[in-house]
């Protein structure tokens, strides 16, 4: 309840600023996105060589010891024009905690407009809404880069995946990007990681279920999912599956991303027709 009412009180001020710097939603160039490659998401397990706007190679695994603090990302891949995001963070509760997170990397915007409606943290009940949308005037971002930074704190011994659903991206014009099935949500490919506290990321690697690992090496070289970088280990069957996150947790799903965008251009054409109205009856 307390994310959602912090997502309801930002996006009345993100609406608020709208509608008093007018258009921030420019026209941007047309961009033929039948031509694109289609856009991915995912979780890099260790963030080593990822940047705002880059990508280096993506960690399926992370091996850590209780206690300790550590990063992973959620990054975008190929994406064109993006201007606000959202995405449910799912772990396991037992396991790990939310500790702080950074959203300002592939979306910067000018100081004040870019908008954070995310939970706030510590978050610690498996499940950890994302909602960020930049009001700076203008087109949208392209390319790949690093959408938020998540420090995680290991609480407890045990393995945990770390899987994205909810997934929303939206352009300047408020269209819902990589939505085949027309029900708002991101259909393309999303890459899953994991965390093993106390003990050595398992090989073959499990999955929570079978998901198309999106291509986001420099150079389009495919990243290996054979391989983790932790020191691979034997382990019993029952050591060798990390929970999967619940279901629950309190984030709503709603589209806060979208809505922010539709209301930036309801606020526009607001203004636009009380400007018209307001010199028509000066002329009259």
């Amino acid at each position: 309840m307390g994310g959602l009412f912090a997502r309801v009180v930002l996006m009345s001020a993100c609406l608020g600023v709208v509608a008093v710097l007018g258009p921030v939603f420019g026209s941007s160039p047309q961009v033929s996105r039948a031509s694109q490659v289609p856009p991915a998401m995912g979780i890099d397990a260790d963030p080593t060589g990822n940047e705002a706007t880059s990508l280096g190679e993506i960690d399926l695994c992370v091996s850590v010891a209780t206690g300790e603090s550590f990063d992973v990302d959620i990054f975008v891949a190929d994406v064109v024009d993006l201007k606000g995001w959202q995405v449910t963070f799912r772990y396991e509760a037992s396991v790990l905690r939310v500790a702080e997170i950074d959203v300002e990397f592939f979306l910067t915007g000018e100081p004040g407009r870019l908008f954070n409606l995310s939970d706030p943290v510590p978050d610690q009940d498996g499940s950890y809404g994302f909602a960020v949308a930049d009001m700076t005037p203008g087109g949208g971002y392209s390319g790949s880069g690093v959408l938020a930074r998540v420090t995680l704190e290991a609480v407890g011994t045990g393995g945990s995946f770390l899987t994205l659903d909810g997934i929303i991206l939206g352009d300047p014009a408020a269209t819902a990007m990589g939505d085949v099935d027309g029900d708002g949500s991101f259909d393309g490919a999303v890459g899953h990681a994991q965390v093993w506290v106390d003990e050595p990321c398992p090989s073959p690697l499990p999955t929570p279920t079978p998901q198309p690992t999106p291509t986001v090496r420099p150079a389009e070289t495919p990243p290996s999912a054979a391989s983790p970088t932790s020191p691979a280990a034997t382990v019993e069957p029952v050591e060798t599956t990390p929970a999967t996150p619940s279901e629950g947790g309190d984030s709503d799903g709603f589209p806060w991303v979208i809505v922010c965008v539709v209301g930036a251009g309801v606020a526009v054409v607001a203004l636009a027709l009380a400007f018209a109205g307001g010199r028509l009856l000066r002329r009259g």
